[in-house]
């Protein structure tokens, strides 16, 4: 996959066309990737649905593998399953008919809910093979971009995106940071829903942190002496201690009890940045964990108590909104920080694991 090509996923069963239109298509920033028939398509697009931006069907093509070429059969029953997917993952998905067929034969197949993305394409209801690849290669991108999930990534934060994937965070911190971020535009929430999001801040957090370790910045599994270390740090079930991490990043040094167990010997957060990760960790695992029930008194004290702070603001989304902000910048640093920091045995001198 070419991340930096608008991805559309193609139902095409023609081995010269598709060997052809990607080329021209490449042209206008579009990655064509094609299917022989829907049935195999469909499976595409259930597996990696926030991967396509749009859809392109070839009319006379198959449902399955072994069915007839049938523009009626295909159109009808792949126009539905579209429908049905995107209204149950609460999303538009543009799709476009290019064909080789006459306006007689595929008109009355073509369903009039694409004139929510395609209405001011008044010349016909698909395009011609022949005659408008140039026009619908044009029209792909814009409408993949006023889609508002592309908006996010393409027009309001593309440099949260690409950081995101410059450090190789993962495909789970674009689809967490698309969820945090996409409300904020929409204005379509419920406050409570939105804050129940809080758990995707510490998620990805927890993903900085693994790459952290990866690149030396944190004790990892390469070091072995450090393994045990690095099973409580970034956890071999899955757990991470968030706390330890941040304060190794900052600079201080880790206790069990007044015992020193990993001497800090230099932060790497800009001073701005300084208290952001303990922040968003103490605020997001406070809201996460038990409502602070059964805390002590003194355990109260310390807390941030984000779900009593909520509800005395009527459940206002604004400190998340504030916390995903902060988010924005730590994955932005964290880009600009690896690109001049990328030798794992240098970063690790930052720290010494001190024998027990």
């Amino acid at each position: 996959m070419n991340e930096n090509l608008i991805q559309v996923l193609w139902v095409e069963d023609d081995p010269q066309i598709t060997l052809t239109y990607p080329l021209e298509a490449a042209q206008y920033g579009i990655q064509l990737v094609p299917f022989s028939c829907w049935e195999e398509a469909e499976k595409a697009l259930l597996s990696d649905f926030k991967r396509w931006s749009a859809i392109v069907l070839d009319a006379k093509c198959k449902y399955k593998h072994d069915s007839h070429d049938n523009a009626a059969v295909f159109l009808t029953q792949a126009i539905h399953a579209i429908d049905t997917i995107c209204a149950h993952k609460h999303r538009i998905l543009p799709w476009f008919v290019l064909s080789g067929g006459s306006e007689d034969e595929l008109n009355d197949l073509i369903i009039d809910s694409r004139e929510e993305w395609d209405g001011d394409w008044k010349l016909k209801k698909y395009y011609s093979k022949t005659t408008d690849r140039d026009i619908l290669f044009h029209r792909i991108p814009y409408k993949a971009r006023v889609s508002p999930e592309m908006q996010i990534r393409l027009v309001y934060y593309p440099d949260v995106f690409k950081a995101i994937r410059k450090t190789k965070l993962g495909d789970d911190v674009e689809v967490y940071m698309e969820e945090l971020l996409l409300p904020i535009h929409l204005n379509n929430y419920d406050g409570k829903d939105y804050n129940d999001k809080m758990t995707l801040v510490r998620k990805c957090i927890e993903l900085v942190f693994q790459s952290m370790a990866q690149h030396g910045f944190l004790p990892n599994k390469k070091q072995g002496e450090h393994l045990i270390l690095h099973d409580k740090l970034v956890g071999k079930n899955g757990g991470i201690n968030n706390t330890w991490c941040s304060m190794i990043i900052a600079g201080l040094d880790i206790k069990i009890g007044e015992k020193v167990i990993v001497k800090s010997s230099k932060s790497i957060l800009p001073n701005v940045l300084k208290d952001s990760f303990q922040r968003l960790i103490e605020i997001s695992s406070a809201y996460e964990h038990a409502e602070n029930k059964g805390a002590n008194e003194e355990q109260l004290k310390n807390s941030r108590q984000t779900s009593a702070f909520l509800a005395m603001i009527d459940k206002a989304p604004y400190l998340l909104h504030g916390m995903v902000m902060e988010l924005c910048n730590i994955i932005l640093w964290y880009a600009a920080y690896l690109d001049e920091h990328d030798d794992e045995e240098i970063n690790a001198l930052n720290w010494e694991v001190l024998k027990a």
